[in-house]
Order: C-alpha cells, then structure tokens, then sequence
C-alpha cells in the first residue's frame, strides 16, 4: 500500500491539494512525465475560475446563497454555528432538494449518491466553485475558503453599536462582499440545478464585465455573442482541437484569447509525443510487441504532422513558457528543463533509442520508484499519462451551456 503525504502552510494550500487529489480521480490526469504545471498553467489563463471537478453552474448561485443567508442570520445565531458548519448542512440539504427534484437521471447533481447517508456531501462545492466565485467577483475576496469563514465568524463577533447601524451596514456589507442577481431567503424551497433567466444574466454580467478575466475564452465568447452558436444543440460537442479551429474564424474573438488557445493546443500537441514514446516505453516492458508496434505507427504520423507544421520551431519553447506564465503562474526548473530537452531533440532529429532515454530519465525523475515504468502491467497496458489537452474546455462548455439554456427562459 503506498501513501502520499504533504506539509501545508496554508488554507489556500489545503484547498488546493484537496482539488489536485480530485482530479487525480479523473481519468486522463496521471502526470508520469511532470508537464502539469505548464497544462494547469494555460488552463488557468484560457479558463480561469473553473476546474475539471466542476459539475454545473447553478453551484455558482447556490454557494453564495448560503453564505449571504449566514451573513443575514441573527448574530446570536452565528455565534453558535460557524460559516463553514452552515455551509456543509446547506450543502447537504441542497443536495437532498435537487435529488428530489430531479431524481437520479440528472447529471452533476454534487453528493448525489450521499445524499441520505450520514456522512454527507464528501466533495463540498464550496470548495469546488471557491476560486471561480473570486476570479468571477461573486465573493469578493482573496482569501481562501477557511479563511473567509473565519474572518465572518470574527466579524460577527464584534458588538454592533445600534440597531439602526446594524441595518445599515450590515446589509451594505452583505452585499459588497456577495454578490447575487437577487436576494430571497426562501430561495431553497424550489430550488433546481437549472439557472433561472435572472441568475443566467447575472453569470453572464459577471463574466464579461470582470476586467481581470476578459480575455478569457469564455468571456470572449460571452462577449460577442458566440456561446449560442458554440454549445446549442445544433451539433455535437467540439473538443478543444476543434475549439481552436473554430475560433480561427472568429476574428471578434480577442487577439490575446486566440494567440493563447493557439499556442496551449501547439505545446499539447508537441509534449503529446512525448508520451506516445512512454507509452510504447511501457509496451516493450510489458512485451506486448503488437501494441509497441502500434504506438511505433503512432509516433511516426505524430512526427511526420510536426514537421508539416513546424511545430517546433527555434522560438516555440520560449512562445509556449511566455503564454503559460502571463498570468504570474510558476513552473519549476524541472519541467522547464524537460520540455527543452524534449524540444531540442525533436529539433535536432534525435534518434527514437535517445527519446526513449529522454522520456524514461524524466519520468523516473518525476515519479521516482512509483514510475509505472517499473511496475508490470500485464499483457495489455492501457495508455498511461497524458493523451491531448483539453484545459478545462469540457467543464467550461458544460457551464456555458447552463448559461445559454438558462438565457433563453
């Protein structure tokens, strides 16, 4: 049995590595050769405030919900019940009230399969949408979850002078700090994981009227009209590829925003082949000489397209880094010098013996004695390690489709 363990400095710290081990659970997440921050990088700059473990917009209302009804609750009562215990008996009858609403058909319901069971909703899409509700400036905040809710508690605590200013400032407080298309506090009774029109727009106004994140695929899109056309039911859903094309003929769409998504879909493309050569790494430890030569095909096509395109041209590590990193995010040395190396033996037409030393010298730098590369497999290993890149378009795609739909009420 094998353990993983980490020292945290922060709450914000906790909160991100309870996301990264989410995701972990995802398929098509395992890291083997170290290129995740450079992945999460362009992710966070193509579509901030959204991650692969979000389900559906309405958790973007819902959270904010429960903490504005806390925040209106009567200081007595905070006192005795702290914003992060409401939030997860909130979250938990939310669960309970959609499931019974919708029942078991519909998707992205969070805690669905809990709910009814003591220990409740595991995955808190408190935490979940946290970073979304800050990039989108529906809480208005820089502080972590824990540290939000501790700040509120701390806040409550103190005596207010009058009546009159409790009132006052209370409720203008309330509503700099959360924002909400409307406030009803008996908003829970017909509660449903589809936007009302109201709260669609309300998405929609923050999305393209928050400077920070405006040259953002999403918020482009929003911004000129593009979302219906992109995510109705006219056909089927485009992966990120294909997303790149598209917008290729979109020339309303922002400068930055399409140099972005086309530089994020070159730098998956080029570390694509890297793990095409992991995997036929694996494929000859495992002796299964018919899917070696599979993946030997495989490279070669990959090869062959990344010369017609100049995929790696003498600037395209450099082009790739800038991008990843405009948004201030950090990639460490490790990764840096990989993708160099990877870079230059591409480039300089290495032969496919000093790949393979290449990749497998990273991976067991990166992964250590866990390297699947030392572990037998079996007769058939599946494809380990990254395929093409997505970036968090098919969470984003599902929420901007929530957001037409909810549009169009």
């Amino acid at each position: 049995m094998s353990s993983i363990g980490w020292v945290d400095f922060s709450s914000t710290d906790r909160e991100k590595v309870s996301q990264v081990l989410a995701m972990l659970q995802e398929p098509g997440t395992l890291d083997e050769l170290g290129i995740g921050q450079i992945r999460d990088a362009f992710a966070d700059l193509l579509f901030p405030g959204f991650s692969t473990i979000q389900t559906r917009a309405k958790y973007f209302i819902t959270v904010p919900r429960i903490i504005r009804d806390y925040m209106e609750l009567d200081a007595r009562i905070q006192r005795r019940t702290s914003l992060r215990d409401y939030l997860e008996s909130q979250e938990n009858e939310v669960a309970r009230l959609l499931v019974e609403r919708h029942g078991s058909a519909e998707s992205g319901i969070i805690g669905s399969e809990m709910v009814g069971s003591e220990q409740g909703v595991a995955r808190k899409p408190s935490s979940v949408y946290w970073n979304g509700l800050r990039q989108f400036g529906i809480v208005n905040t820089a502080k972590s979850l824990a540290e939000f809710s501790r700040e509120v508690g701390q806040a409550q605590s103190v005596p207010r002078a009058t009546e009159h200013e409790e009132d006052d400032s209370d409720a203008l407080s309330h509503r700099s700090v959360v924002h909400l298309d409307v406030f009803e506090s008996g908003w829970m009774n017909d509660v449903s994981i589809h936007l009302s029109e109201s709260e669609a727009r309300f998405l929609i106004d923050k999305l393209t009227h928050t400077t920070a994140i405006r040259n953002s695929v999403v918020s482009q899109f929003l911004i000129h009209g593009l979302a219906e056309e992109l995510v109705g039911n006219s056909g089927e859903a485009l992966t990120f590829t294909e997303l790149v094309a598209w917008v290729k003929g979109r020339p309303d769409v922002s400068a930055p925003c399409r140099h972005a998504l086309e530089l994020a879909e070159e730098f998956s493309d080029a570390i694509n082949g890297a793990h095409i050569r992991f995997n036929i790494l694996i494929a000859r430890n495992s002796g299964n000489a018919a899917l070696e030569a599979e993946r030997e095909e495989l490279f070669s096509e990959w090869l062959e397209q990344a010369r017609e395109r100049n995929l790696f041209s003498a600037s395209s590590v450099d082009d790739w880094l800038q991008a990843a990193t405009a948004g201030g995010a950090r990639i460490n040395l490790n990764a840096r010098e990989f993708l160099r190396q990877w870079h230059e033996a591409i480039f300089q037409n290495q032969t496919s013996s000093s790949l393979d030393r290449l990749v497998e010298n990273r991976a067991q730098k990166n992964k250590g004695r866990r390297s699947v590369l030392l572990k037998n497999l079996g007769d058939a290993p599946h494809w380990q390690g990254m395929d093409s890149l997505s970036y968090r378009w098919p969470t984003a795609r599902t929420i901007l489709r929530d957001v037409v739909q909810g549009a169009e009420c």
